[in-house]
């Protein structure tokens, strides 16, 4: 059995929330997009190649703090989008069931879409479907919804959730180069917009 089908596929409800932090989210990547923009008056052309980063870039930082699981639970008291979360047999003897990944969507009528502002799949658990099987559950759910579209954004120097994002469907649609900071290209760490049609 692989660990997409171990993985139980279930809702989340708010006691969840707090339990989110057993969730590694951390992430290296080995190879960054490069954004080449040119400007010519109005007309502005981008150009994503893939480089190497001079040395594997690590983010630890992406943890659930206490703001982001606020944040959390305040969309899931609303009931308006889609909250799951993948859980596995535990292999400590004092919890017998760990999260191992989760998704967190609210539904945007203003543009009748879904915007994922959450997926993660702990590091171990990784390349094994378990995000697949979210990510189908969420397009699912925004076909059921009537919803057009489903949305999100990540950075051009997470290499691997572009290339997941471009393999279950995503469309790159956007590029926002000082969506973080006035030295986004400089600092390697560029806004990308995906969307996946429905």
């Amino acid at each position: 059995m692989s660990l997409a089908e171990s993985a139980h596929i279930r809702r989340m409800v708010a006691a969840d929330v707090a339990r989110l932090v057993e969730i590694d989210s951390s992430f290296e990547s080995p190879i960054f997009l490069d954004v080449v923009k040119e400007v010519d008056g109005l007309t502005v052309t981008w150009q994503l190649i893939e480089r190497p980063f001079e040395m594997p870039f690590f983010r630890t930082d992406l943890d659930f703090d206490e703001q982001e699981l606020w944040d959390i639970g305040a969309r899931l008291e609303t009931g308006d989008g889609l909250w799951l979360v993948a859980e596995i047999a535990g292999t400590e003897p004092d919890r017998a069931v760990r999260l191992v990944g989760m998704v967190d969507v609210a539904r945007q009528a203003w543009r009748d879409a879904g915007f994922v502002w959450n997926i993660a799949i702990d590091r171990s658990y990784r390349g094994h479907g378990i995000g697949r099987a979210l990510m189908e559950r969420v397009f699912q759910w925004g076909r059921d919804g009537g919803l057009r579209a489903i949305i999100l954004e990540t950075q051009t120097n997470n290499w691997h959730a572009c290339r997941f994002y471009q393999k279950v469907g995503f469309q790159l649609t956007g590029i926002d180069d000082h969506f973080y900071t006035n030295e986004d290209i400089a600092n390697k760490e560029v806004a990308l917009f995906w969307t996946y049609e429905l």
